[in-house]
């Protein structure tokens, strides 16, 4: 059998995460998969520690906000993708339109600003999927550690 397992290698997931913080510090991204049941948005926050009070995830607070994001109008694989421009409203981002529709979106390590550690991602209208991926360290899936606090 050829190839290798992903997860551990490359990347970790947590799979039911609105609204629930996760550590940005075993990755250099995360994608944001959210599968709309609507229009959907998603807003971001930021804390230092795990449970910590959050800042908005804002350019005045230091943060980088992506300049875009991918939609796919159908949630079975059976549509490609389509680069969309990013509408920030301070801290939320407008995503897909409507029913059945998914939205990709990336933040790296890099636009975190400096001392925050975790992220908070509450969609509006849907389910979110985030996947970390580019682990800074391998290892096996059952020695990865916790994402979500």
């Amino acid at each position: 059998m050829a190839g290798m397992e992903g997860l551990g290698r490359t990347h970790n997931v947590i799979s039911v995460a609105s609204g629930k913080p996760f550590s940005m510090e075993q990755c250099s991204a995360v994608s944001l998969v959210v599968t709309s049941t609507g229009a959907s948005s998603i807003a971001v926050v930021a804390s230092k520690t795990a449970g910590g009070a959050t800042t908005a995830f804002t350019l005045a607070n230091g943060f980088g906000q992506t300049p875009r994001w991918y939609l796919s109008t159908a949630t079975d694989g059976s549509t490609g993708w389509t680069k969309q421009p990013s509408v920030w409203t301070t801290n939320s981002l407008a995503l897909a339109g409507t029913t059945g529709q998914m939205s990709v979106v990336d933040i790296f390590t890099s636009q975190i600003a400096d001392t925050f550690k975790y992220l908070t991602v509450t969609v509006t209208n849907g389910s979110l999927v985030v996947i970390a991926h580019d682990l800074v360290v391998q290892r096996t899936p059952g020695n990865l550690v916790a994402l979500g606090v």
